[in-house]
């Protein structure tokens, strides 16, 4: 009763803890899931208010530009920009009182420059700036053109204070060829300009801020609490996309950051909400999923209570039938169930084989045993062995196949009439049959010495198997030794039986001596003799010398014992099978199970077929292996191209070596995989490159582009790009901006 109440409890606990794994598992993949939502919905909200951020930065940059074209359209500021006279006029007076006036409503704006074409002929200053920075904004606006208005520039005051400013200008140049007539400029100053970007509300902790390039805060919403770290912003600086977001962790609490870039401006626009607060509609859920969790919990007890007691009811039943079969009333009493079930089968299972070993063998043993012991069945004859003084010896027979051209009905009888004729008159032969394929004989002198000098009585059982070849019977003999005792009969069977197994491993032997067994080698097969087989299978262009390979194996294998040969061929079976998987049942994949195999085969030509199906099967094996990875490879190296084209270094031969590969080969899978060759796709990625640096930077040269994409050589560049897109860069760049124009 304990046992039964313990197996039961095993089916409940091990269905209980299973429900609740699942219900585990569902929970967690629910609650992160969740928060993954939440977290996006908390990005999309922060992202929206960075582009509206955006929109409103690029309308007050848009009015600032307004300022600057009115101004340079004034007649009379253009007049004081060509000839630089100051001389006080009306107009004069209120053009410059626009641009004063403009500095007052503006609060962001600080100064205002007219530039002539040789120096700055007029100037309003709220944040007077040092000469040196006067005389770099006249020469950075004098050589720019309109489109690369407004620019970020750092400056120094009066003071030496640094400062970023954001300088709007505007001039005739739209194009690097252009005449300078004078130029507009007006100075946004960054920390003025974010009050009005900015609102914070109260209670809000969300944090935002504007980054340049360099990674430098240049506007900011109110920040509480400690600074930006710069690792964090130098990280969204380096990102390759123009959105994001990531999950910040310092030393203190972590932090949702979310950014947008703004290509136009080249600007990060960012925000910085806390970790905690972008989870806190999912972590307020938590405690109803932990209750959720609890009742599911129960239900699932309840559930596999019920269950066990179902499935139990057979089970024991099955319990009871097994100790019933196995006769052993205690062994549920000691052991734990399933491992003592397990056990009386096995030893069931062992003790059926046992007796359908017993009821194959009991009848040859009978008639092995008679001369001793007697016979008690009417249907074995006595075996008459002559007098002690009297040699015989055994003789196993194992009929192979027999050709239907043969035209015997019972070929195995007709053997034994043979046999019986060869030996007449020198001993009497008694032959006993237990199955239809296999014979054992007696052959016992018919007085002392009829067998003559062991030389003869060995040739006439050569000349009788060699005799077979012709006649459609393939058969073997297995030849005892010569013994005068009949207690030893049962040993020389053995002797005879155990010669069968020589045979397979000699092609033109059909007949195998017990005494030539006796001093073959013992040790091992040593792995050398199985290693060009395994070559053979390995390297697919020497296949063809898989036969010649198994055929000296099988040589080498004959001067061995047949117990090393045959294991040594079940290691070669194995090593083969567990490359080309030759079988899905597992029974038939272990050592052991290769090893009785080959036990179970008679002859030398179906051993030999055996083991190169296997080779062959091995090799077709590798070869689609090689196949998959050959791809692979072509993949992985077109890859590394695509990632590091714009590195100069790159080179066929410096990837071969990284793939360890030769240039030759790895030039054929690259033109197989993408169908082109390795230069032409190499300079198609740069130029394709290269093409949209010229129409979205305007302000990098062409030796800068063809640095940044991979060329050492602008000449090259220019040249690979013309003859690729029939113009050159120059002049690629110059019709992209006359058409956006």
């Amino acid at each position: 009763m304990g046992k039964k109440r313990k197996l039961y409890t095993r089916f409940f606990m091990s269905l209980t803890m299973i429900s609740v794994c699942c219900i585990l598992v569902l929970a967690v993949v629910i609650f992160y899931l969740y928060r993954n939502i939440s977290i996006d919905n908390v990005n999309k909200a922060n992202q929206n208010v960075l582009l509206n951020t955006e929109t409103v930065y690029m309308n007050y940059k848009d009015i600032v530009q307004n300022y600057t074209m009115d101004f340079y359209a004034n007649p009379n500021i253009h007049a004081l920009m060509m000839n630089g006279d100051t001389s006080w006029s009306d107009q004069l007076y209120s053009a410059l009182s626009q641009i004063r006036g403009a500095l007052v409503v503006n609060q962001y704006l600080e100064n205002a420059y007219i530039f002539g074409t040789q120096e700055p002929v007029a100037m309003f200053e709220n944040m007077p700036l040092s000469p040196e920075s006067k005389e770099e904004l006249f020469q950075r606006v004098k050589e720019s053109r309109i489109v690369e208005s407004p620019f970020l520039w750092k400056a120094k005051l009066n003071n030496g204070t640094p400062v970023t400013l954001l300088t709007v200008f505007y001039n005739d140049r739209a194009f690097s060829t252009s005449e300078y007539y004078g130029t507009v400029a007006l100075t946004v100053n960054p920390g003025k300009l974010q009050n009005h970007l900015f609102t914070q509300k109260e209670g809000e902790t969300t944090r935002y801020a504007v980054l340049d390039a360099d990674a430098n805060v240049l506007m900011h919403s109110a920040l509480s609490g400690s600074s930006m770290q710069d690792d964090m912003l130098k990280r969204i600086v380096a990102s390759t996309s123009e959105r994001g977001s990531f999950v910040y962790k310092s030393t203190g609490e972590p932090q949702l950051i979310t950014y947008v870039y703004s290509p136009k401006n080249n600007l990060w626009f960012m925000s910085e909400t806390s970790y905690k607060d972008s989870v806190r509609d999912i972590s307020s859920a938590r405690n109803t999923i932990i209750l959720l969790c609890l009742i599911l919990m129960a239900a699932a007890a309840v559930t596999a209570n019920l269950v066990s007691r179902r499935i139990y009811r057979p089970i024991g039943t099955l319990f009871g039938n097994i100790v019933h079969l196995s006769g052993n009333q205690e062994a549920l009493k000691t052991g734990s169930d399933f491992d003592t079930a397990s056990t009386e089968l096995e030893m069931i299972g062992v003790k059926l084989e046992q007796l359908k070993k017993e009821s194959d063998d009991s009848a040859l043993m009978r008639w092995l045993l008679s001369p001793r012991s007697g016979s008690e069945h009417t249907d074995t004859p006595v075996i008459n062995l002559g007098a002690p003084d009297r040699a015989f010896c055994v003789c196993a027979l194992s009929i192979i196949e027999t050709s239907p051209e043969a035209g015997m009905t019972d070929p195995g009888k007709e053997l034994i009439a043979r046999i019986q004729q060869v030996f007449s008159g020198m001993a009497a032969v008694q032959a006993f049959r237990p199955h239809q394929k296999s014979a054992v004989l007696i052959l016992s002198e018919l007085s002392s010495g009829s067998f003559g000098d062991y030389a003869r009585y060995r040739s006439i059982w050569e000349q009788l198997a060699s005799g077979l070849s012709g006649s459609g019977i393939t058969c073997a003999f297995g030849i005892s030794g010569i013994s005068d005792d009949p207690g030893e009969l049962r040993s020389r069977y053995h002797e005879a039986s155990a010669s069968l197994q020589y045979v397979k491993f000699h092609e033109m032997l059909n007949i195998i001596f017990a005494d030539d067994t006796i001093h073959l080698n013992s040790s091992p097969v040593p792995d050398s003799a199985l290693e060009p087989v395994l070559q053979a299978v390995r390297q697919q262009e020497q296949s063809h010398h898989i036969p010649q390979a198994v055929e000296r194996l099988l040589a080498v294998a004959c001067s061995y014992r047949a117990e090393s040969a045959a294991t040594a061929l079940s290691r070669l079976a194995f090593e083969l099978s567990r490359t080309a998987e030759l079988s899905t049942d597992a029974r038939h994949s272990g050592f052991v199970d290769f090893y009785q195999q080959i036990l179970g085969i008679q002859s030398y030509g179906k051993l030999r077929s055996w083991m190169e199906e296997a080779c062959y099967a091995a090799m077709e094996r590798i070869s689609s292996m090689s196949t998959v990875q050959t791809r692979s490879i072509a993949a992985e190296a077109v890859l590394y191209i695509k990632e590091h084209y714009a590195d100069p270094g790159l080179s066929l031969n410096a990837l071969a070596e990284k793939l360890s590969l030769s240039p030759a080969y790895l030039s054929r899978l690259i033109a197989e995989e993408v169908g082109s060759s390795f230069p032409d796709m190499i300079n198609q990625l740069r130029l394709e490159e290269a093409q949209s640096l010229l129409t979205g930077n305007l302000n990098m040269d062409i030796r800068e582009i063809a640095g940044q994409v991979g060329y050492n050589s602008s000449t090259y560049f220019t040249t690979q790009f013309k003859k690729r897109y029939g113009v050159t860069p120059s002049k690629w760049r110059m019709n992209h901006i006359l058409q956006s124009k």
